[in-house]
């Protein structure tokens, strides 16, 4: 067998190869930085026991969808989740989605009242006091964005939808005051849900209790900058959702989130029915659709957006298959990432961010 062209120096993140010296970023791990392992295998337990729960008591209620991304009706059946809830593939688009699909009632329901909800919740906030990654990450692409985009403009308008308390618009804020740009900046948040926005600590911040129909339907104003983290693959009709926030931008406005990546290594590995340390796109009553770097097109398009840019920069797929795939799935191709070393995984996940094949997707449209 061959030696590794690649030896790791003492120096963390540099690796020597027979091309000389060159810096890769550290390995970044999950369970160091999202959740433990019993974190994660307690969070997906409790999603399953109430996936299981929502389809005995609401199936009855449950709706009938055409492709939420490109609004075809032809599609062809996907294996069901955990063997109930029915999964289809759109022929036009490839896109991967519930149907019958809970309708937003039911929705309502399993957010207010499940228990796996609020597990997630609690640990997010614990991040969040700890000094959250994620966000940080997500604050400064915002400040490149607005930059690149929005630094012509006289005020500099943002919504965020989705919210929760307003966390990440006030570390948002204090960003921009750090820049010098907060005196030309409204931050504006909404979500569904009354309580989140109650617990807000920043009264600088103006938080609303609406969706993005009800807010826009009732002139809620225009922004330059509407922003959403993993959201839509949650939506019943996430083209609703889109066309409604069009009525809120400004002309020329982004429209920037973020989405699970179906295509993705770790998706790839480890399919909706295996036990997983992230939700897979499909996981109702969660998540009813899988979005992916091609069907976004789709998207974009049906509710009048461009797409101005689009990449993959998670970084924790490579760890999740390395820790999370059976040791005897000997029939995936992902069997051996686990054996790889560290400083060989570090470089996977970078490289995986420039395929565009990280299963997290960052996107901004244009209205």
């Amino acid at each position: 067998m061959s030696e590794s062209p690649y030896v790791h120096s003492a120096a963390e993140g540099v690796v020597e190869s027979s091309m000389g010296l060159y810096s890769v970023p550290a390995y970044v791990s999950f369970l160091q930085q999202n959740r433990t392992r019993e974190q994660a295998l307690a969070i997906y337990e409790q999603r399953i026991a109430d996936a299981l729960a929502i389809y005995t008591e609401f199936s009855h209620a449950f709706v009938e969808r055409c492709c939420p991304c490109c609004g075809a009706q032809e599609r062809a059946d996907l294996e069901p989740f955990q063997g109930i809830y029915r999964v289809a593939k759109c022929m036009r688009c490839t896109t991967a989605y519930v149907t019958p699909c809970p309708p937003p009632a039911v929705l309502g329901h399993y957010y207010s009242q499940c228990r796996c909800n609020g597990m997630l919740g609690d640990l997010l906030k614990a991040r969040q006091r700890s000094g959250d990654r994620i966000i940080s990450d997500r604050v400064r692409f915002l400040l490149t964005l607005i930059d690149e985009y929005l630094l012509g403009r006289a005020r500099i308008r943002i919504l965020e939808v989705g919210c929760n308390s307003g966390g990440l618009l006030s570390e948002l804020k204090a960003a921009l005051h750090a820049s010098d740009l907060l005196h030309r900046c409204e931050l504006t948040g909404i979500d569904i849900d009354a309580s989140a926005i109650a617990r807000n600590e920043d009264r600088d911040l103006t938080l609303h209790a609406a969706s993005a129909e009800e807010f826009a339907a009732g002139s809620g104003g225009v922004f330059d900058l509407i922003i959403h983290f993993e959201l839509i693959e949650h939506l019943f009709d996430p083209h609703g959702f889109m066309v409604a926030t069009k009525k809120l931008m400004s002309d020329g406005g982004l429209h920037h989130f973020h989405t699970p990546n179906a295509l993705g290594m770790d998706n790839q590995a480890l399919g909706y029915n295996s036990f997983r340390a992230l939700a897979h796109g499909i996981f109702p009553p969660m998540h009813l659709q899988a979005f992916t770097p091609q069907n976004i097109g789709h998207f974009a398009m049906r509710s009048g957006y461009s797409i101005v840019q689009m990449d993959t920069p998670g970084n924790f797929d490579v760890d999740m298959v390395a820790n999370w795939l059976p040791k005897d799935a000997m029939d995936s191709p992902f069997i051996h990432i686990h054996q790889l070393p560290r400083e060989h995984l570090a470089i996977f996940q970078q490289w995986l961010k420039v395929l565009g094949a990280s299963s997290h997707m960052r996107c901004t449209l244009r209205s």
